[in-house]
């Protein structure tokens, strides 16, 4: 009920004069107005704080469901990616590109097993580079999460983008940073959660 509204029976008891005064109190400091009228809608990114500070008459409005990957997906994205992503071109370890291909394949299952221990021609030029600087690649997940418009993830497959930092560090020189991402699909088999693809890879 709007706070105006209470002074009604109090000022028909004391008066015209106690009657202005309040109602005129009542009506300045009233800051109600129709249900609903300040507030987001319920599908908006900031209906959960709206909706906890101005509940409706209907009762606190529902929690907005969880974005989190579930953590067994969550582990085996991430878990890809690092294997995938981190080389060492130091003397007596990497020989390419596709010695990590081959630590990821561990992770994954169908096809895509036998694609990523493939050496790929294309890969030379930028692991001559690599070796002559004797570097060595590492990885900082910065993020796992469901693509907008994809799907969201079932008991028995997930599609995932994993965003995560590429730290190159040379033998000799400063350390480069670079924000890379990757896209997996996810199955459940009797092993676990392995990758099947990479999508746009």
């Amino acid at each position: 009920m709007p706070r105006s509204t209470r002074f009604i029976p109090i000022s028909a008891a004391i008066g015209v004069v106690g009657s202005l005064a309040l109602l005129s109190t009542g009506c300045s400091s009233s800051t109600d107005g129709p249900p609903g009228a300040a507030t987001a809608q319920p599908h908006s990114v900031s209906a959960g704080i709206t909706a906890a500070s101005t509940p409706s008459a209907e009762g606190p409005a529902a929690p907005p469901p969880s974005t989190g990957l579930p953590k067994d997906v969550d582990s085996a994205a991430r878990a890809f990616t690092t294997a995938y992503a981190e080389h060492d071109a130091r003397d007596g370890k990497d020989g390419s590109y596709a010695d990590a291909g081959a630590r990821a394949a561990k992770l994954a299952t169908g096809e895509l097993v036998e694609v990523l221990g493939q050496r790929r021609p294309s890969q030379d030029a930028v692991w001559t580079a690599l070796r002559a600087e004797k570097a060595r690649q590492s990885v900082t997940i910065t993020s796992a999460v469901v693509p907008d418009g994809a799907p969201a993830v079932t008991q028995s497959s997930a599609l995932v983008r994993v965003g995560y930092t590429l730290t190159t560090t040379p033998q000799s020189g400063e350390r480069r940073h670079s924000n890379e991402q990757l896209a997996l699909r996810l199955e459940h088999t009797f092993e676990g959660w392995r990758i099947t693809a990479m999508p746009w890879a």
